[in-house]
């Protein structure tokens, strides 16, 4: 894809993204949906079914996931649309993070359809699809779907705190113009037009009534602090209730003590009238107790001393058995190692990788493999660098093959069905220009 191109399409997301805060839907779906083709229009929408690896992140990867800054924007970004959209929803919130953890899994979905039809771009041997090799990563993983759970995090978080920021005060009410009900005027609240002052009469003067609030409006405090007003006296209607409740519950407690008052009463009657039996009861239960803590104070017996004969020998203590070996390293076993995607470059398809006991790369051609040797190799105990120069006759360099990766697991593994090793693959010419770059996962195998 051509840079105008780029930039035109970065152009309409922005302004459909722009639109979306507005609260238009059709600017949210059309945002997500030409976000999707971002990855498929890379490679001229040559697509394949994608190979995505299911392997959750451990603790060691999620500090390098969390600095991917670039997609915990885009999708901040994208679950403050969400949010937006949800906005007559109870729970938009909740929406919204689930809405942005499926976009993010369909665009991993998309990218890895984008990179299977990486080796197909890579065959063709133009410039213009090498570079667009270059710019797709071409990995479908769980574990790209961190940052995006990071963002729209981090966005629900920043939401949430201005929300809290901004929230009016409880005495203040928010009423629509006309949606308060006009007070019902009767005969009695009729306002009588005010009467002049007679002093000689001997009347008082007629004070004008003074204007009262519409049902359901609460004035503010004169000043409008943010002091909390005081509470307003429970009228009548609403007292009632709750005193109805309280002398319930006490006339229940009255008939359960009534109750329980003559049950107590036979109690004491029947231990009253067989007082003695119960004295003489409580003293031998005095006694048999104190017979009991002296009888475990006293000394017990003497045990009988056995002395063994002098000329019978001890038996001897049986040894120790060794303790097992500690599993051998992944990095240290012997074997060698195949890609999930065998990628073909020049007519020459990279077939496997071997660490042990040397390190080389193999290319197969039709009918022979041709092993490449990795002069810069460094290997530890979860990582490894790799640095291999394809060179012709005439010792003149054809490729330069460079793989940094990481093993999955430290200790070697028995299972030949799960991947042990990801590793991120980078081919390029002496130009230094880059004909093949992705991420490969690779399982082990025993030697031939």
């Amino acid at each position: 894809m051509s840079p105008l191109a780029v930039r035109i399409g970065a152009g309409a997301l922005a302004l459909l993204a722009l639109i979306a805060l507005r609260g238009k839907g059709w600017a949210y779906f059309a945002f997500a949906l030409l976000g999707l083709l971002y990855f498929p229009a890379q490679t001229h929408f040559q697509v394949h079914a994608p190979k995505c690896e299911q392997l959750l992140p451990t603790i060691q990867q999620l500090v390098p996931l969390l600095h991917n800054y670039a997609y915990i924007a885009l999708f901040a970004g994208f679950y403050w649309m969400s949010w937006v959209q949800f906005g007559r929803s109870g729970a938009r919130g909740i929406w919204a993070l689930i809405a942005t953890l499926i976009v993010a899994a369909l665009f991993e979905i998309a990218e890895g359809m984008a990179g299977a039809a990486v080796g197909p771009t890579v065959r063709a041997g133009a410039r213009a699809g090498a570079r667009a090799v270059a710019a797709v990563h071409g990995h479908c993983r769980v574990q790209d779907l961190v940052p995006a759970a990071a963002g729209a995090l981090g966005a629900a978080l920043l939401l949430a705190i201005w929300s809290r920021l901004t929230r009016k005060p409880a005495y203040v009410r928010l009423v629509r113009t006309g949606s308060a009900a006009a007070p019902r005027r009767t005969p009695s609240a009729t306002p009588s037009p005010s009467l002049p002052y007679l002093p000689g009469a001997g009347a008082s003067p007629r004070v004008p009534p003074q204007p009262v609030a519409p049902r359901g409006v609460v004035p503010p405090p004169p000043d409008f602090s943010p002091t909390p007003p005081p509470s307003p006296v429970a009228p009548a209607a609403d007292v009632a209730p709750t005193e109805k409740v309280v002398r319930r519950h006490v006339q229940r407690l009255q008939a359960m003590l009534g109750r329980l008052r003559p049950i107590l009463q036979r109690v004491w009657a029947v231990i009253f009238r067989r007082r003695r039996a119960v004295a003489v009861g409580l003293v031998v239960l005095v006694l048999a107790g104190a017979a009991a803590f002296v009888t475990s104070r006293l000394p017990s017996a003497a045990a009988p001393v056995v002395t063994a004969q002098a000329d019978a020998p001890a038996p001897a203590a049986a040894p120790e058995p060794p303790p097992p070996p500690p599993p051998p390293l992944q990095s240290q076993v012997e074997g060698y190692y195949e890609p999930t995607y065998q990628f073909t470059i020049s007519d020459r398809r990279f077939s496997r990788l071997t660490l042990r006991p040397d390190p080389f790369v193999t290319f197969s051609r039709t009918g022979t493999r041709e092993q490449v040797g990795c002069e810069d190799a460094r290997i530890s105990q979860l990582t490894l660098h790799l640095r291999c120069e394809l060179k012709s006759a005439r010792m003149a360099t054809l490729m330069v093959t460079t793989i940094d990766g990481q093993f999955t697991s430290r200790y070697a593994t028995s299972r030949l069905d799960a991947p042990v090793l990801n590793a991120f693959i980078t081919i390029t010419n002496p130009r230094g220009e880059v004909l093949y770059r992705a991420r490969e996962s690779f399982y082990w195998h025993t030697p031939d």
